[in-house]
């Protein structure tokens, strides 16, 4: 088997399974218990909350990261936890137009609900900042952009929204899904000047159903469920504490230079034998992207006939988000650039440190295969 889709989700490493199983078995006290064995779960809640706050590259210790189900409800505790704590603020808000599905879920739910909602074009895989520069006012509330494209690979210049939110609305609260980078890119997320970051676990081989958001010090945002009071009563709920400590001992793991060295070579070899054993396969992806995602666009092939025929061989890749699979609209794809029938043969190669070198040759050979026997079908 050949795992090309982890951009989808991830193998749970070795080690952090093994560490969700030790607090499963050992330490699976209630961290609000009051008692020595409740305390005790408290000290694992309590270093892991730090281990992934040190990985974000905070640098206040009174920032904050809120846990929560995953990357989606990360997403939802930032804007409508920020909105719903900040009511007499500005009514506008800007989001990407090539946000995840569930941030661009969120981004139609606040225009039914009065907001003026605005698309940052990303087109060509970068953010239009003269857009940004001309639309952003006094009455903007929020801005939420991706840090990294979860289909393209394409990295947006965060740091530089900041700047501009900083200049025109310094009242507006900026948030990324930083969900596609964590632990995937060279410099820490809280470098990009985003008070709002989302993460989750399963893409960095923690376990499913743990992820996170982070607070910048000093911002007010009010919880969207009610309950027993965990999580500074922002998300309620006891806490997953193996899903947690897996997901710190993850980190830890990946955020490993060697790694990212490894998967950026493994991107490049891909694409240095694309250009040269496949010239007719278009390389979407831009030169300033993630290096564990590359976007391939087919000669004439719609992409579910292409991977149909991969996975009979075992090979698996996607056709992009796995969480808008089932109702494609090819929006992400459309927003950058691509029109409807090259975004419709259009595959995601998504890579981890796991991967091999000897894996791209036969991903290569087999894809070459494919083109030249489906295209012989038409």
């Amino acid at each position: 088997m050949i795992y090309f889709d982890n951009a989808s989700t991830t193998q749970v490493s070795e080690e952090a399974a093994k560490k969700a199983y030790e607090v499963m078995t050992e330490q699976y006290g209630n961290p609000s218990s009051v008692h020595d064995f409740g305390y005790e779960a408290e000290k694992i809640l309590k270093l892991s909350r730090k281990t992934i706050l040190d990985c974000l590259g905070s640098q206040n210790r009174t920032d904050d990261l809120i846990f929560t189900s995953g990357g989606t409800e990360a997403n939802n505790l930032a804007v409508f936890g920020f909105l719903s704590a900040h009511r007499r603020g500005g009514k506008t808000v800007f989001f990407s137009d090539s946000e995840h599905a569930s941030n661009y879920a969120i981004s139609k739910e606040l225009a039914s609900q009065g907001y003026k909602v605005k698309y940052i074009p990303t087109s060509g895989g970068s953010l239009d900042l003269g857009f940004c520069e001309r639309e952003f006012c006094s009455d903007t509330a929020l801005i939420s952009c991706m840090y990294a494209n979860n289909e393209t690979g394409a990295k947006y210049d965060i740091l530089a929204v900041s700047e501009l939110r900083r200049k025109l609305c310094p009242d507006a609260v900026l948030h990324t899904d930083g969900v596609q980078a964590f632990g995937k890119t060279y410099e820490k997320l809280c470098s990009c000047g985003a008070d709002l970051i989302s993460i989750s676990g399963h893409k960095i081989h923690a376990p499913k159903g743990v992820g996170g958001l982070f607070i910048r010090s000093g911002l007010r945002i009010n919880g969207i469920i009610l309950g027993g009071g965990q999580e500074k009563d922002i998300r309620p709920g006891t806490e997953p504490l193996p899903n947690i400590a897996a997901f710190a001992t993850a980190c830890k793991e990946s955020f490993n230079i060697e790694k990212i060295n490894k998967v950026e070579s493994l991107k490049n070899d891909l694409l240095d034998k694309i250009k040269i054993m496949l010239p007719s396969v278009k390389i979407n992806s831009p030169e300033n992207c993630i290096p564990h995602v590359v976007s391939l666009s087919l000669p004439g092939i719609k992409s579910e006939v292409m991977l149909r025929y991969l996975s009979a061989k075992q090979i698996y890749v996607s056709a992009g988000s796995a969480c808008s699979s089932k109702h494609r609209e090819n929006r992400v794809l459309t927003a950058f650039g691509l029109d409807p029938k090259t975004a419709d043969c259009t595959i995601r190669i998504s890579f981890s440190d796991y991967n091999k070198a000897e894996e791209i040759d036969i991903f290569i050979n087999e894809l070459s295969n494919g083109i030249n026997s489906l295209i012989a079908l038409k």
